[in-house]
Formats: structure tokens, sequence, C-alpha cells
């Protein structure tokens, strides 16, 4: 083995930052939450719009969801930490400075809202219509409905392809360090560009990655295929 190939898999350097680089991987999880929970609601909001009787709102929800699918996460984060103050500076008159820890969780959370919200529109528009009947039979409101009957059976459908969409989610955190969020990322180039080491410290953390999203998706892979074998009513 080379000496540089060496170096590469030399994580001794990972491991005497590891202090520093644990808190900025509890950063990348905790930007990675927050849009996730974020991403989910909204998601679900977009999603009922889109599948709502008013022709208006469906629209919107068309327009929202082809926006956030289309748009590049690289390009969001940037236009919304830098773009967005200035516009709602406009709006209200003063100079507005956007947290890069918020403006990292709107951008994802926007993007993968689109994804999300095709992702509820479809496990919605495969429930059995006879099930949706019953409940208008037994007395049921919409609300009710919605909440009881369609939502527990939407979630069951939808676990196989939100896993992946959560996947995606964490693995584009890694470029949240482009504005200044003090994640995982963000630390292995400080530490690198003090230590002039840069390869065993992107070797770590891709490391770190890959294990994260192993786990994290055969737990998730697991989990659903076990809930969605069992039966509800």
């Amino acid at each position: 083995m080379s000496d540089n190939l060496r170096e590469v898999f030399d994580l001794t350097l990972f491991g005497e930052y590891r202090a520093v680089l644990l808190k900025g991987l509890w950063m990348s999880l905790g930007v990675f939450t927050s849009s996730a929970v974020l991403a989910l609601a909204l998601g679900l909001g977009i999603a009922l719009l889109r599948v709502g009787r008013r022709p208006w709102l469906r629209r919107y929800a068309i327009f929202h969801t082809e926006v956030a699918r289309n748009a590049p996460d690289y390009i969001m984060i940037v236009w919304v930490h830098f773009v967005l103050p200035l516009l709602v500076g406009k709006v209200i008159g003063q100079r507005l400075e956007f947290n890069p820890f918020y403006s990292a969780v709107i951008a994802l959370a926007f993007v993968y809202s689109g994804y999300f919200a095709e992702t509820f529109r479809a496990g919605i528009e495969a429930v059995p219509r006879g099930h949706i009947e019953a409940g208008q039979a037994l007395g049921m409101s919409a609300r009710r409905i919605t909440w009881r009957l369609v939502l527990p059976q939407v979630v069951r459908r939808m676990l196989p392809e939100s896993t992946n969409q959560f996947i995606s989610m964490f693995k584009a955190t890694s470029i949240v360090s482009l504005i200044a969020v003090p994640d995982l990322m963000y630390q292995v180039q400080m530490v690198s560009a003090q230590e002039m080491k840069p390869m065993p410290l992107y070797t770590g953390a891709a490391l770190v990655y890959f294990v994260i999203v192993f786990c994290a998706a055969t737990a998730l892979q697991s989990f659903s295929s076990r809930w969605r074998a069992k039966v509800y009513a």
C-alpha cells in the first residue's frame, strides 16, 4: 500500500478531533430532523389540497409540487439564505438576515415537501372508495374519515417510498456547510484547513454517513415490512 493510500485510510486524525466532529454530526442530525418534520407536515397539507374539491387550491398544490421537486438542493439552500431575506426585507421595510440553521431547514423542507406531497397523494388515491363510503354511512365527518380511515392506510402504503426520501434528505444535509451551518462537513473542512490532511477526514466523514444511512435504512425497511403486513380496520 502506497503512502498516499495509507494516509487516506488512516483515521487517527479523525479520532483526535472526534469531539468537534461529533458536535458537527449532532448539528447534521438536528437539521435533518427539523427539515423532515416540516417537510412531512407541508407535504401532507399540499397533498390534501391536491385531492380537494377547490380548483384554485389544486392548481396551487400542483405548482408547489412541481417547483419543489425540480429545485436543486444546492441552489435552494443558497437562494433561501441570501435572496429570500432580501425579498422579505423589501416587504417589511427593514434589513433582514436568516440564521444559517433555519435557512437550511426551510430550504430542505421546501424541496422535499414536493416529494412527500406526491407520495401522500398517491397513497390517498390508492385508498379504496368503499372505505370512505363506509365511514360516511356511519355518520363520520370528512375530517374524521381522513384521520381515522384514510391516513393510517396512506402511511402504511407510503413507508417504502418515504424511506428513500428520508435517506436522500439526510445525505443532502452534507451541503448545508455552504452557508456556514456548523455541521459535520463544516467541521471537517475547518479541521482540514488546520491540519492540511483532508483525505482521512473526508474518508471518516464518508464512513459516518454510510453507517448511519445503512443502519437507518435497514431498521426502517424492517419496521415497514412488519407493519405493512398487519391488517388494520
